[in-house]
């Protein structure tokens, strides 16, 4: 059995959470001999990086990396899980043989929104007029990670709202191959919808109109307040953190960088520990 060497690579990177909360799960677990670093580069940087560093168990990639791991990977012949080649994006990197990626962002997402979907006013959720509509705002990486999350909940439509249409390719294929029925427009008004996702920086966020609904609402920016969650919540949604996703999915990495090291799957059991200890570590920070 091989402790943990693992990092979380990007541009920028110094406001990463990883870290804490991956830390937080070795010691949840007892696993004092485990590792989890940071390393600051950029797309043009990450083959030699991965080739410099074949002692680590994995890493976490962020942006601006999660194309380029896709493309490397297709390159070099290494396993891509459905996840990462349906979206094209891969948030993870483990160095098995051959090395695989995956992108458990579309896990991340499908974990913060279950709960909220069953607790939202809707619920049986797929039953009302707008149960199968899901809007997503913006169109890139991680709006095609929301669009296979979302067909994976029983969504068969999907209103993408952008500022730029000509910028929605990659999503629109995206959502075409999943069968979708796909509507693009501005960022202006949200229909009644079971899911609403935005996946623009807290920054971004434009002030919208929203038709009222009874579905569920995240915001992946994990700013401390959201003026998009508030808003969904005064509109009748259930408000989901992006501080929800950022758990998930780092649980569901963690759950492949330790099978990486040890042979051995987690039990749910240990997996329920190390999220309650990620949840734990994010109230920390924000406190």
């Amino acid at each position: 059995m091989s402790p943990v060497r693992a990092a979380v690579l990007g541009r920028p990177i110094a406001h990463s959470l990883s870290p804490a909360l991956h830390r937080a799960a070795f010691s949840a677990l007892g696993l004092g001999d485990g590792e989890y670093t940071r390393a600051e580069l950029g797309s043009e940087d990450l083959a030699d990086f991965l080739d410099a560093h074949p002692e680590h168990t994995g890493f976490s990639l962020t942006m601006p990396l999660k194309e380029r791991l896709v493309d490397l990977a297709r390159e070099r012949g290494w396993r891509i899980e459905e996840t990462a080649e349906a979206t094209g994006v891969a948030n993870t990197y483990v160095a098995t043989t051959p090395p695989t990626v995956a992108n458990t962002d579309v896990d991340g997402i499908v974990r913060a929104l279950t709960p909220a979907l069953a607790e939202s006013d809707s619920a049986p959720w797929l039953t009302s007029d707008s149960a199968s509509r899901a809007t997503i705002l913006g169109a890139g990486a991680t709006a095609r990670s929301a669009l296979l999350a979302c067909h994976r909940l029983g969504i068969t439509e999907v209103d993408l709202l952008v500022r730029n249409p000509s910028r929605a390719q990659s999503a629109a294929e995206l959502a075409d191959r999943l069968g979708f029925a796909l509507s693009i427009g501005q960022l202006s008004t949200i229909r009644p919808s079971a899911i609403v996702v935005s996946t623009l920086p807290a920054e971004a966020a434009p002030a919208l109109s929203w038709d009222a609904g009874s579905g569920a609402a995240l915001d992946v920016a994990y700013a401390a307040d959201s003026a998009f969650l508030a808003s969904a919540a005064a509109h009748g949604y259930v408000p989901v953190p992006g501080t929800a996703m950022l758990v998930e999915q780092a649980v569901a990495q963690f759950a492949l960088f330790l099978t990486a090291a040890t042979g051995t799957e987690p039990t749910d059991a240990q997996l329920e520990t190390v999220a309650a200890a990620m949840h734990s570590a994010v109230l920390d920070r924000a406190s």
